[in-house]
């Protein structure tokens, strides 16, 4: 006895890939497409389960130039393809091969756009074409209406385009209740108003209250010359035609800084590169531009840029600082985030550990990753909870005493380990003898670490990193301050001080640099070394590649033995 194990054998199988998925999907139809109705199992149906998952995932257009490399024997297949998208369709349609007797059985269960398609076919007899003249067939290709009732009777039912809803008039009476039914048949006919139908655009007239969204996102093609030709994230017609890279000129629509136009004369990518835009109010105003370059494969000629914009960090300045009454709506707004990831990540515990009965390692696995995912969230709440407080004064860094010498040497050795797989080269300058500060230890070994954790987790591989520690008079004329002077990473460095110290979640996240980017880990440990009667600046222009840190020294009280007693 032979088994055909061959549709178990490919829903058995996991497709990786966009190849993956158009081998499967191309096998799914092939398979299913030459079994008859008679033979049709349960596992048939639940193999259109996965043809559906995957048709999604292709989309509609790829999907169709699948199916019509596949013939069709199968009437429930050709019904369940139709309904998928227009494209697939007719595609399906197109690779139909049945007889007379299975078309006349079809044909009624079909949509109005596929029995549209079968007038292209030449091979449809007699009465197949009877059939299709009874049911008015008169138009060759009709798009598929979105609300059309997918339903196997054979009645075919065809949502019409839903009408707008009649203006409201007001019924003739007198008084103070007809004057109020007067109004509410004006505020439902404004409403009415203010929706277009589907596929409609609002017009943007000067008169028009309703104003659109800004854009905080989009992404640009760049040609040659430095002309926007393609935009994606907004109307294109907002864009296209720009030239941020020509020649600064007073009148210019989009204009770049300096830095920025020679990485666009060198071919060279470009990272938070600064534009202006002027223009609709959707695009206007102050944005940030990530480029890189491509070139023609055969010949390597450069063709232009791919380019994401975002729109640019907002700076607050140091006097508008969150006040006590902001504090608080944040830190009850981040209560109420809390309890709802608590139970969330008790619950994956549960599951993790098998608490509530055995359960697949799939599934655990899964569990440990949405704990540990709620674990890092409940962190970045702490972080940002804290640095409210710190920003707005309301809580300060414990005093104490700390050796300042011991604590890098400690954090050198546990950052070693770290660093060495990427070849991350730390050179370390810490003076023999002990250097006090006027600080907590657990306090300054977690800011030290934040500080540091955060700079190697930036580095590139192979990058070579300093840190010196030092103290005595600074430039400043303060004394009695450590001083601790730290390289910045060139994928820092190239930014200036409202990139560097702002909050960047689209930037993706690494195990140093928390859950809010590497911007909003050096604010919080700004405001730590400020709360602690310290700095965290960059010294000398904004290219500066250097973070310097200072904090207090603590000095012991001496004894005046010269004093007179009383």
């Amino acid at each position: 006895m032979i088994v055909d194990d061959r549709l178990d054998t490919v829903l058995q199988t996991q497709a990786a890939g966009r190849a993956g998925l158009n081998t499967q999907f191309r096998q799914l139809v092939d398979l299913l497409g030459r079994t008859s109705d008679q033979a049709w199992t349960d596992r048939h149906s639940q193999a259109l389960g996965r043809l559906d998952s995957l048709h999604a995932a292709l989309g509609d257009a790829a999907a169709a130039v699948l199916v019509g490399l596949c013939t069709l024997r199968s009437p429930t297949l050709i019904v369940h393809l139709v309904r998928r998208g227009p494209r697939t369709a007719i595609a399906a349609i197109a690779r139909a091969r049945l007889d007379d007797a299975a078309w006349l059985r079809l044909i009624p269960a079909l949509p109005v756009h596929a029995r549209g398609a079968l007038r292209h076919r030449r091979d449809l007899t007699a009465p197949v074409i009877a059939l299709l003249e009874r049911l008015g067939i008169d138009d060759y290709v009709l798009s598929a209406p979105e609300a059309e009732v997918m339903s196997n009777a054979p009645a075919v039912l065809v949502a019409m385009p839903t009408p707008a809803p009649p203006r409201v008039e007001a019924a003739p009476r007198e008084g103070i209740g007809a004057i109020v039914q007067r109004i509410e048949a004006f505020r439902r006919n404004r409403q009415a108003d203010d929706h277009p139908e589907p596929g409609q655009t609002r017009l943007p007239f000067a008169e028009d209250p309703a104003a659109e969204p800004l854009a905080m996102t989009v992404d640009v093609a760049i040609d040659t010359t430095g002309t926007i030709i393609a935009a994606d994230g907004v109307d294109p017609a907002l864009l296209v035609g720009h030239m941020p890279f020509a020649p600064v000129a007073a009148a210019a629509a989009a204009s770049v800084d300096a830095q920025t136009l020679r990485a666009f004369g060198a071919r060279l990518p470009i990272v938070a590169g600064r534009l202006v835009l002027d223009g609709a109010p959707r695009v206007t105003g102050a944005w940030r531009i990530d480029a890189a370059p491509r070139f023609d494969p055969a010949g390597g000629a450069f063709t232009g840029y791919r380019a994401r914009l975002r729109r640019a960090a907002q700076v607050v300045p140091d006097d508008a600082l969150v006040d006590r009454t902001g504090g608080d709506s944040l830190q009850q707004l981040l209560h109420e985030l809390r309890t709802p990831i608590n139970a969330i990540q008790g619950f994956a515990e549960l599951i993790q550990q098998q608490m509530l009965g055995p359960t697949p390692h799939q599934y655990r696995s899964l569990a440990a990753s949405i704990a540990a995912d709620a674990a890092r969230m409940l962190a970045g709440f702490e972080d940002v909870e804290r640095l409210v407080r710190l920003e707005s004064g309301r809580t300060q860094i414990d005093a104490g005493e700390a050796d300042l010498t011991v604590i890098m040497a400690r954090l050198a050795t546990q950052l070693e380990p770290l660093v060495a797989p990427r070849e991350i080269r730390l050179r370390w300058s810490v003076p023999d003898h002990p250097v006090p500060i006027t600080i907590d230890p657990d306090e300054a070994e977690r800011l030290l670490w934040r500080l540091l954790s955060t700079l190697t987790a930036a580095a590139a591989p192979g990058e070579r990193l300093a840190l010196t520690l030092d103290t005595g008079v600074l430039e400043s004329g303060n004394g009695d301050l450590a001083r601790v002077r730290m390289t910045l990473p060139a994928a820092l460095a190239r930014h200036d001080d409202d990139i560097l110290f702002a909050p960047d979640i689209a930037r993706g996240s690494s195990p140093g640099m928390g859950m809010l980017g590497h911007g909003f880990a050096l604010r919080l440990a700004a405001a730590e070394v400020h709360a602690a009667g310290g700095q965290l600046v960059r010294p000398g222009s904004a290219g500066c590649a250097v973070l310097e840190l200072t904090l207090p020294v603590h000095m012991p009280a001496v004894l005046d033995r010269t004093a007179n007693a009383f």
